[in-house]
């Protein structure tokens, strides 16, 4: 059948998709099923078909990992993108993002170079329209009225943004119009909820909410002043019957949930020794673990740390909530927020998404093929004939239980095969001047420090 060429290959970090090649091990997950005794054909950096191992043209290229699963590229649904993010991600089998929030003419032009460098593919809605008052300055854009907020939405959709997204300064009486306005463009429409609550932008014909955002006032509408963090307050677990009924509510609504569960597990431990754990700092370049600990580093705080431990808790219970009632949940993870590692912080969302009763399955297609439904992003998230060859090998067989630390011994972007340790330091050297990009002139900023 052919040479094996495999994740120790001095040529994998080289190797191009313009030849034909096939990957093989020892199954295949598709994006809807799991699959034995197949391979994945890849031609000129798309996949040609998935066909029996015994049908590989002969004298193809095989490239083999024994003792793994080959599953598809998988999508971030919520981060905030910077350079040297872009190879760590690839690192752990994540060849799609959606940046959520950040410069526009900065997003845009990453978007058009994603395939020149060792990053995924990169999806964006631009900046985050906000209310009169901006929260993140050099990541928003501010609204004065309705009038003016409509009009931003239409040009940043006429810009060439792939969605919008709506911040928690609207006014809820401006949703309807600004959603509207979104679908006009052909556009999904997602919001940060602040003073709306979720279904209020459910309502207004939104389509999708991050973080959970927005549910507290809806089951809770006294609860005492905070963030996320009331979630963790022992008066939340007397809301228990008040927060089935707005599950059902949202069910019915039709809205996607992308909870971030990543981030509120980040939030219980960032505050404790040891965070962020020493395997991710390893993999982070030290520029950025430097930058991080200047004035990312929370003092000891145990109590902080166990209300949103609890708060994580009651997330986790609410999530189930949605997903008895089927209501699409998303994975994403709001990296770089909370100095989450990229790439692993997808499989801990995945691990925590199954901790809240889905299925291994389930939860890989939440950040494979069910967000690329959902969000309609064309031709990612499955192993098809025709789509780009976005796949990687995973140790061990993910389908029948998340690993919250994932081995990925080879990815495949785009026909392109990578090696895990030239794409760490393919990070660092894309670290060198990360200070001046505006995700870090916006902590800066929010920080006090600009």
């Amino acid at each position: 059948m052919g040479k094996n060429l495999d994740a120790n290959s001095p040529s994998a970090m080289t190797y191009s998709g313009e030849r034909e090649f096939a990957c093989r091990a020892d199954r295949v997950f598709d994006g809807s099923r799991l699959r034995s005794g197949v391979a994945v054909v890849v031609k000129a950096g798309r996949i040609s078909g998935l066909v029996p191992i015994a049908q590989v043209p002969p004298g193809t290229t095989v490239v083999s990992e024994p003792g793994c699963t080959i599953i598809p590229g998988l999508i971030d649904a919520h981060v905030h993108f910077a350079r040297w993010q872009g190879p760590l991600y690839l690192a752990h089998g994540v060849t799609t993002i959606r940046d959520v929030g950040n410069q526009q003419a900065w997003i845009l032009a990453r978007r058009a170079e994603w395939s020149d460098h060792p990053w995924p593919r990169i999806f964006c809605v631009g900046p985050m329209l906000d209310g009169p008052t901006v929260g993140w300055v050099d990541l928003g854009r501010g609204c004065a009225d309705a009038e003016s907020a409509v009009r931003a939405v239409v040009e940043t959709a006429s810009a060439g943004v792939d969605g919008i997204k709506l911040y928690d300064g609207l006014p809820p009486e401006w949703l309807s119009v600004m959603a509207a306005a979104a679908h006009d463009e052909g556009l999904h429409a997602s919001i940060h909820c602040g003073k709306s609550t979720v279904l209020q932008a459910a309502t207004a014909g939104v389509d999708e909410f991050h973080h959970l955002d927005g549910v507290v006032a809806e089951f809770w509408p006294d609860h005492p002043p905070g963030w996320l963090e009331v979630w963790g307050h022992p008066g939340c677990g007397s809301t228990v019957a008040k927060q089935k009924e707005v599950a059902d509510k949202i069910a019915l609504s039709g809205m996607i949930a992308t909870p971030t569960l990543t981030y509120w597990h980040s939030r219980s431990i960032s505050a404790l020794p040891g965070y962020p754990p020493p395997e991710e700092v390893a993999l982070m370049p030290g520029k950025v673990n430097a930058w991080g600990k200047s004035w990312g580093t929370r003092p000891p705080d145990a109590a902080a740390a166990d209300t949103w431990k609890r708060a994580l808790e009651a997330a986790r219970a609410f999530t189930s909530l949605l997903i008895e009632r089927d209501v699409p949940v998303l994975a994403g993870t709001d990296v770089p927020c909370e100095r989450i590692s990229p790439g692993v912080s997808l499989w801990r969302e995945m691990s925590l998404l199954a901790d809240c009763g889905m299925s291994a399955e389930q939860a890989l297609r939440a950040a494979t093929s069910e967000t690329a439904k959902r969000l309609r992003l064309r031709n990612v998230g499955s192993l098809k004939q025709g789509s780009p060859a976005d796949l990687s090998f995973v140790r061990g067989d993910p389908t029948s239980g998340i690993p919250e630390r994932p081995e990925v011994p080879i990815v495949v972007r785009s026909g392109q095969v990578h090696r895990r340790a030239e794409l760490v330091s393919a990070a660092r050297q894309e670290a060198e001047d990360f200070e001046s990009e505006p995700l870090y002139v916006a902590f800066r900023r929010v920080a006090g420090l600009a």
